[in-house]
């Protein structure tokens, strides 16, 4: 090591740290939270009620000298309720911490810091030539699904199941197709508002087994099925009167016009298609923060799909036109809603062009 002349004495640091103490006490707090739910703290208090922190520390096996600053912790932040050195649940624990509670996050809280996950090597990430797990067998995992399913739940299930009931037909529709569905909570939902519906979700075939896993939640055993398959290659049937896609086709820019052509093929006449996915803007990188913007990218294989209305051209090409279109809020910024009618030829009405964003995805 060079030796550096440095007077220790005038080194001044300042309070311009505080921003960087700020972010790594964020980091240690996260781990906070991180272990009350690994530690099953708030299931454990759901089941016994407020304790006291030595009753705690010996269920939980939590190392006594840790035990109180730990809670006082959780305490502050706002999950823990503490009165005469006893905790308890508050509400929004209850909420969002208590698995049984239909609100649940504590799936997507972990997901962040899955080990080799993409935010746990996110230097990994940055620099990789292609997302990881692109292959068909590859992902997503059922941690992963877990996760999906209750970041779903922030809005967009409530957004998206709003639209499509807004339809005039979906009171009369008697099958549903969701295409890629994954944990299945906009089908679900779906036949919940229309007690006539059924409905088939087709995935990959590693991933089926947690989508049953939902439908016995929901006890939609006697309308909803599974059916494994490849997107690109498969068949999954003809005759619905609604096909759905939500956040599939980012990985699939490719293969969209054989895949609009696939859900042309599966709707009845004047059947109705709902895309749900996130667009870049007319300038991309607009209308979020950063990190918001980075995990959007990371969720969309690298890149949200592009212009919108180049979308809605090639669905036209393919026997589907677009009637609305709506705006709705998620966690990673705004998608957006397609809903397209199978329309017979002489019926449609070309959609405008825009040009392209100039984005790298555009290209």
């Amino acid at each position: 090591m060079t030796p550096v002349k440095t007077d220790l004495a005038n080194v001044k640091v300042g309070e311009e740290i505080s921003s960087i103490d700020g972010i790594v006490d964020g980091y240690k707090t996260y781990q906070v939270l991180r272990a009350g739910l690994e530690l099953g703290l708030f299931e454990w208090l759901d089941e016994h009620g407020p304790s006291s922190r030595e009753e705690i520390g010996n269920a939980l096996s939590i190392n006594g000298m840790f035990t109180r600053s730990f809670l006082q912790t959780l305490a502050e932040l706002g999950y823990l309720s503490g009165k005469n050195d006893r905790f308890g649940n508050t509400v929004n624990a209850t909420r969002f911490l208590v698995r049984k509670s239909p609100s649940y996050q504590g799936d997507w809280i972990l997901n962040a810091s899955q080990e080799h996950g993409q935010w746990d090597c996110l230097k990994d990430t940055l620099t990789s030539a292609a997302p990881k797990n692109t292959g068909f067998s590859d992902g997503p995992s059922p941690k992963f699904l877990r996760a999906l399913a209750e970041r779903s739940l922030r809005g967009e299930v409530q957004e998206v199941t709003k639209i499509l009931t807004g339809w005039d037909g979906f009171s009369s529709a008697k099958t549903l197709l969701d295409l890629g569905g994954g944990h299945g909570l906009y089908a679900i939902a779906a036949c919940q508002k229309n007690p006539g519906l059924h409905a088939v979700i087709f995935d990959k075939p590693h991933v089926i087994d947690l989508t049953r896993e939902f439908i016995r939640h929901y006890g939609m055993e006697d309308r909803i099925s599974v059916m494994a398959g490849d997107i690109v290659t498969d068949d999954p049937g003809s005759g619905y009167d609604i096909v759905i896609i939500s956040h599939l086709l980012y990985k699939f820019r490719a293969e969209l016009p054989s895949i609009f052509k696939k859900v042309e093929a599966s709707l009845k006449p004047h059947g109705l298609f709902v895309s749900n996915h996130w667009f870049c803007g007319p300038v991309c990188g607009t209308g979020s923060s950063g990190v918001k913007e980075l995990d959007r990218s990371i969720h969309s294989y690298g890149h949200p799909l592009c212009h919108p209305e180049e979308f809605a051209s090639e669905m036209f090409k393919n026997g589907l036109v677009v009637m609305k279109k709506a705006v709705i809020t998620t966690n990673f910024g705004d998608a957006l809603v397609h809903l397209a009618d199978k329309v017979p030829v002489g019926e449609r009405r070309l959609p405008i062009h825009h040009e392209s964003c100039g984005c790298e995805s555009c290209q």
